[in-house]
């Protein structure tokens, strides 16, 4: 098997390297014999792998066979994928797509077949990520418009949308599992099947995914506050509560499903959220509300920041996991009262969540340069 691999290997980054002066003179005949004897090679390929898989009864040596040959095709396809972005013949660019066809046909086949001991984990070859990101962005406007169509509260809509369209429209400056991949598929195929969609089928539906992302963990904390906050006995608060809790333990789950692994679940954090709730009610204390005393403009932090640089600083923290609270809402209402900006000593919370959950490409550019800025001071300390 790693002779096979090791063929492909030598003649892309020897004699189909993009500066090697072979390469322009191959003729037409040299071409076509290249991609025949390397489709020969995907046979011979899938074959080693049924032997190999078939004839070892240790489940270890096969995952480690797999596992290895895995990513050994997938530093191929992207050797081969940065030899594109040269400037080389149509007929070299076109032996290029063969070879990644090739090349891609042989880590399917393990993924299709050996899926058992296909590591999820591994990352995505940047040629098949660009072409599923782009189908992901094609049904995501189907999604569009079924969330538009649908009685969908606008919230829970925007924090959904929000989410596809970070992962499609942000740059591949970082790898992408496998397994992150599927995820983003699964749950568009889950919502676009569902039509028509409603708040409560949709939450089912996080539920069961397993949708641990921050956003949503902080729509289900101010959902559940606005439905306790009208209620005027602590028994009720907590007999509400835990209702709630009650339903979303009976929700399924889809086992081995997360959208964050480093997070903990979307119900333990929901669990651990009503919880503190009903701990704080029973404690003899009312439920926590905006507070209507003015805090000295003396007893503030001051910065020369505009909120919108404000709100990604503070992101940057929660995903960094400098800041560690469970739910955002909470903690941006502290920031809006202790905190004031270059043009504001009144920061409003609802300004401050919206550039929080959705910072502009000039902020980023800004907060960015920041922080390049910051790496020079830190260097003077």
């Amino acid at each position: 098997m790693t002779a096979y691999l090791q063929k492909w290997s030598a003649l892309i980054n020897e004699t189909l390297c993009p500066y090697h002066e072979v390469l322009g003179r191959l003729s037409e005949v040299e071409i076509a014999a290249i991609i025949h004897d390397s489709a020969g090679e995907v046979e011979n390929v899938r074959d080693l792998l049924v032997d190999y898989l078939v004839n070892n009864p240790s489940i270890s040596d096969k995952q480690q066979f797999v596992k290895v040959n895995q990513a050994l095709l997938i530093r191929l396809l992207d050797k081969l994928y940065s030899c594109k972005s040269y400037n080389v013949p149509e007929k070299v660019f076109n032996l290029y797509k063969e070879l990644g066809n090739h090349l891609q046909a042989s880590l399917d086949f393990i993924e299709d077949f050996f899926g058992n001991y296909f590591d999820k984990n591994e990352k995505v070859p940047v040629a098949y990520l660009e072409i599923t990101k782009a189908q992901i962005s094609r049904r995501l406007q189907k999604l569009t418009f079924v969330f538009n169509s649908s009685c969908v509260e606008p919230a829970l809509t925007k924090t959904i949308l929000q989410s596809f369209k970070q992962f499609t429209g942000s740059k591949i400056d970082k790898p992408i599992s496998y397994a992150y991949l599927t995820y983003h598929k699964v749950l568009l195929d889950e919502l676009i099947s569902q039509e028509p969609l409603s708040t409560q089928s949709v939450r089912k539906t996080l539920y069961q995914l397993n949708f641990n992302e921050f956003a949503f963990v902080d729509f289900e904390s101010e959902r559940l506050h606005t439905l306790t906050e009208v209620l005027q006995l602590k028994t009720e608060k907590m007999a509400a509560l835990r209702f709630e809790q009650k339903t979303i333990a009976q929700y399924p789950e889809k086992l081995n499903t997360v959208y964050d692994d480093s997070m903990p679940s979307l119900k333990e954090q929901v669990n651990g959220w009503i919880e503190a709730e009903i701990k704080f009610l029973e404690n003899g204390h009312a439920t926590e509300k905006e507070q209507t005393a003015q805090i000295d403009p003396g007893e503030k932090i001051h910065t020369s920041l505009s909120v919108a640089k404000l709100a990604l600083i503070i992101r940057l923290l929660v995903v960094d996991k400098i800041i560690i609270n469970r739910t955002v809402a909470p903690m941006l209402r502290v920031f809006s009262k202790i905190v004031t900006t270059l043009q504001k000593d009144e920061i409003s919370f609802g300004s401050l969540e919206t550039k929080y959950h959705a910072p502009d490409k000039a902020t980023i550019t800004a907060v960015r340069d920041m922080l390049f800025k910051w790496i020079n001071i830190l260097g003077k300390l």
